[in-house]
């Protein structure tokens, strides 16, 4: 008997039970707007990032014209690690995340590659902010916003379940199930690991497709994969997970949106993440 053969007969318990074990934490970003003050390390959205002096700022080159990326936060994981209670991270060091806002590239094409990208620093003695290079649209400049930290329990989203376990459900079913639990279905936050608040489609498969160098952005480059090259992928596919996930990037007077009211996700191989590997993270943008 499935978990929602369990659910339709009214034995709510059981099937919770199920779905609870799917569980992951999720370690919400507010923006902290009563915050007076940012120290140069603190994690953060935006602003001048926390770097070594000589750092390369990274570009991307789209149609024969090189950008750099815009910064778009930086997380200092010390502050994080008290709600990281998975253990996924490490335990000290900055992660910061960028983003190549003009080309505005999905991550379906593997030639999205350094579109954008991660970096980590176990140490950060002798770090200062950096300012923005040359070259970057006052629009695509995040402006600097405070973030405060909040746990909470995350839940596949339905499009991701079948890969998690075996189900025979509609997603009303699922949606149904989640809200009897008390989740919240409309929860759109940034957040570091987790479940994704999937727009579209499950990212995890085109995570894995894309990284071996196969083109997601329409049909018929799903069907163009050979069939032993996808049960591996499909395989394979379960060990990327969330690393970060932004919604819409907005102060008081100034706002950036991922397209139309979308959002911006990196993931990570589990083994490069416990590797601290995160130059493999790769990236998926979705929007409604």
């Amino acid at each position: 008997m499935s978990i929602f053969d369990l659910f339709r007969k009214n034995k709510n318990a059981a099937a919770e039970s199920i779905v609870s074990a799917l569980s992951k934490n999720e370690i919400v970003m507010d923006v902290d707007s009563a915050a007076s003050a940012i120290a140069p390390h603190a994690s953060k959205l935006g602003g001048k990032p926390f770097l070594p002096e000589d750092f390369v700022w990274p570009v991307f080159t789209d149609e024969a014209v090189t950008r750099p990326l815009s910064f778009l936060c930086q997380i200092n994981l010390a502050e994080v690690a008290e709600y990281d209670r998975d253990g996924l991270l490490p335990r000290e060091g900055m992660l910061y995340f960028f983003y190549e806002c003009e080309a505005f590239r999905w991550g379906f094409d593997p030639k999205d590659q350094g579109s954008a990208q991660v970096f980590y620093f176990e140490n950060t003695a002798g770090f200062k902010p950096l300012s923005w290079p040359e070259g970057i649209p006052e629009e695509y400049v995040v402006p600097q916003m405070a973030v405060r930290f909040t746990p909470r329990p995350s839940y596949p989203n339905y499009e991701e379940l079948d890969l998690h376990c075996s189900t025979d459900c509609q997603w009303e079913e699922y949606d149904a199930l989640l809200e009897k639990m008390g989740v919240d279905l409309d929860a759109e936050n940034h957040k570091l690991l987790g479940y994704a608040d999937i727009i579209q489609s499950e990212m995890l498969t085109e995570c894995e497709r894309v990284t071996r160098g196969f083109y997601c952005g329409n049909p018929e480059s799903y069907q163009a994969v050979f069939r032993d090259a996808e049960a591996h992928i499909a395989e394979s596919a379960k060990d990327w997970i969330l690393l970060l996930q932004l919604t819409t990037l907005e102060t008081e007077d100034w706002q950036w949106m991922w397209g139309d009211c979308g959002m911006l996700y990196f993931y990570i191989k589990k083994q490069d993440l416990a590797a601290k590997r995160f130059e493999n993270a790769w990236f998926s943008l979705q929007c409604g």
